[in-house]
């Protein structure tokens, strides 16, 4: 009977998958931490996607213990349009999860005694190999798990629309290396630069391409047969095929707009180029937890992958986990890693005490509803336990920039878009941007409140950069950042008036009213491109954002463009000093020669401190 018994459950859940896509496996006296019995996961989940309908287009998950799948599901429409549904079979885009490739094979190649954790990174690249170091400090595996090296983000499009247009993985990255602005080991700033970087030593070390690498130490050993990691996805014909099937929706508050496939060749693919289906990705999270530990010959390996190897500053609260991030709620702390292309969003965690975790992935929403469902909502570590006195109170207060920003070139002007400015409000509290709550609780630590409460802290570089840190996000304090916002604000206004005094004189010219003097075709010329000089850079916004850079062409030409700008702002000053201070009767008004000195020397003070025409050097 007990074995009738077992078939026939067999027998439903094999129906199951066949007709509703979607497989449930009963586990006894286990539970979530949000107090779901395991083999009632899938019903939770379930319910979450019916009674929020509007939150999501499509999107695949799956639930694991450490020797079980306990659930896998597929909900909505990969393609609303054409109704086609989302099914178990879909494959999406892992985004910045991939990396996690990335520290499993260091690990790997960790344990075969090929590759030392704290050695020189340069040491196994070419010579000569990185080209834009500030600093001659070791740069570790370490520091590159812990995104510590020092490196901001660059300017130049790390995937293509077109794919011809993919290079190999080491002409991809010094195309686009960006600049180091710390030394290594002292600020974390996130960097998929970094990233493929290491992914690059483990495939000089092992002496193959990276994709291939993975192919036989993770995918293969795992049964992950629907994955690919190439930046086309050649590498899985599967793959390939189906990802053409995948629609991308925004929205935007006034519901889901069709953004295309947004199928984009990422040529740093070690940092987020993953691309599978939903089964897979269960299989490579759960060998995160499973006993038999079968990426790594000895479960020491796991257990040091898995070990904190950061903090924030001298808390002792953990920050990186060689690679991982650490996720805390109200009943559990969670390994893992998210992720985000411009098409998908996804989620790996689990819980590397009990072994319990999840993985989703969705081309809109979702992500974020399975999550709180299995584990509730975020609670982090308590910075008041680390509290001491302050010494000097208000002294947090300026404007801090993102770390992983752009802080080089004429890019520059966007990274101040990650601005956080701090004004004191007394009793040691300070106020973000009208957005969040600082209190500072000694010298050094922090907690930030916006909804919940961050531990953060705060410190000095060996050279005297002020940071402000949440975990995998930092702030510098840049004390010009005002001047150069008020710059530019000017320069704003000034590019308004010119074009009316444009206008003002192409009016007169019709009307035979236009009077010239010396130096007036200089003038003019200049108060003609004032708007050349912002056009071309905000244009280039929208593409800086969809290839995450932008192309080698497009960059000289606006550098080009911003040169020439430059000169002509010269020229014009020049003259106009010349002219005011020669006697001359074709001269014209004094005033009309002071305002363009004046113009022009504040346009090319704002030209040069936003580093509009520095692009050779970054």
């Amino acid at each position: 009977m007990k074995k009738f018994l077992k078939a026939f459950a067999g027998a439903f859940c094999a129906m199951t998958v066949l007709f509703t896509g979607v497989t449930v496996f009963a586990a006894e006296n286990d539970k979530t931490p949000t107090g779901i019995a395991y083999d009632r996961v899938g019903a939770a989940i379930e319910k979450w996607a019916k009674e929020n309908p509007d939150d999501y287009v499509s999107f695949v998950t799956a639930v694991f213990s450490k020797d079980q799948l306990l659930y896998q599901g597929a909900f909505g429409q990969i393609d609303r349009e054409n109704k086609m549904d989302c099914a178990l079979d879909s494959v999406f885009e892992w985004g910045s999860v991939s990396k996690l490739t990335v520290w499993v094979s260091v690990m790997q190649l960790y344990e075969q005694g090929k590759l030392d954790l704290n050695a020189d990174v340069r040491t196994y690249l070419p010579e000569g190999f990185l080209k834009k170091l500030k600093y001659d400090d070791p740069i570790t595996m370490i520091n590159l798990m812990n995104h510590d090296a020092g490196w901001g983000e660059g300017t130049w499009n790390l995937q293509v629309d077109d794919s011809a247009d993919i290079i190999s993985l080491g002409e991809a990255l010094q195309a686009t290396e960006p600049p180091q602005m710390y030394r290594p080991g002292e600020v974390c700033s996130y960097s998929n630069w970094g990233a493929a970087l290491a992914a690059y030593v483990v495939g000089r070390i092992a002496g193959q391409s990276y994709a291939d690498y993975v192919h036989q130490n993770i995918f293969e050993p795992l049964g992950m047969e629907q994955t690919a990691i190439l930046p086309d996805h050649r590498d899985n014909a599967f793959v390939q095929q189906k990802r053409l099937e995948l629609y991308s929706y925004t929205n935007y508050g006034s519901g889901w707009n069709n953004n295309g496939q947004q199928l984009l060749y990422i040529n740093l693919y070690p940092a987020g180029a993953v691309t599978g289906t939903i089964g897979d990705m269960a299989k490579f999270a759960q060998s995160f937890v499973r006993d038999d530990h079968p990426l790594f010959a000895k479960k020491e390996t796991l257990d040091l992958l898995l070990s904190p190897s950061s903090y924030l500053g001298d808390t002792g609260i953990p920050n990186s986990f060689h690679g991982l991030w650490q996720d805390t709620f109200e009943n559990c702390t969670l390994l893992g890693h998210d992720g985000g292309t411009n098409g998908c969003s996804a989620s790996l965690k689990f819980d590397k005490d009990t072994g319990f975790g999840m993985v989703v992935m969705t081309s809109s929403g979702g992500r974020e509803g399975v999550v709180t469902t299995l584990f509730g909502t975020p609670k982090y570590p308590d910075a008041k336990a680390f509290a001491g006195t302050v010494s000097n109170p208000g002294s947090l207060k300026g404007v801090y920039a993102g770390c992983r920003s752009v802080r080089k070139g004429f890019f520059k002007v966007f990274g101040m878009m990650s601005m956080l400015p701090v004004s004191y409000k007394g009793d040691n509290t300070y106020d973000a941007m009208g957005m969040a709550t600082i209190r500072q609780l000694s010298d050094n630590v922090c907690e930030l409140e916006q909804g919940d409460v961050y531990p953060a802290y705060v410190y000095n570089t060996s050279d005297g950069a002020t940071i402000f840190t949440l975990g995998s996000q930092s702030f510098a304090l840049d004390k010009t950042i005002a001047p150069s916002l008020a710059l530019l604000a000017i320069y704003l206004v000034m590019t308004l008036v010119s074009i009316f005094m444009v206008f003002g004189k192409i009016i007169n010219l019709i009307a035979r009213k236009l009077e010239s003097f010396k130096g007036f075709v200089l003038i003019t010329a200049s108060q003609v491109i004032r708007p050349v000089v912002v056009a071309p850079i905000i244009a280039l916004l929208a593409s800086y954002q969809h290839l995450y850079g932008i192309t080698k062409t497009q960059g000289y030409t606006v550098f080009a463009i911003e040169a020439v700008c430059l000169a002509v702002f010269v020229a014009a000053l020049v003259s106009s000093a010349f002219r005011l201070f020669k006697k001359s009767e074709d001269n014209g008004p004094v005033w009309k020669y002071v305002m363009s000195i004046l113009g022009n020397g504040l346009s090319i003070v704002m030209m040069l401190m936003l580093e509009l025409v520095n692009i050779w050097g970054i």
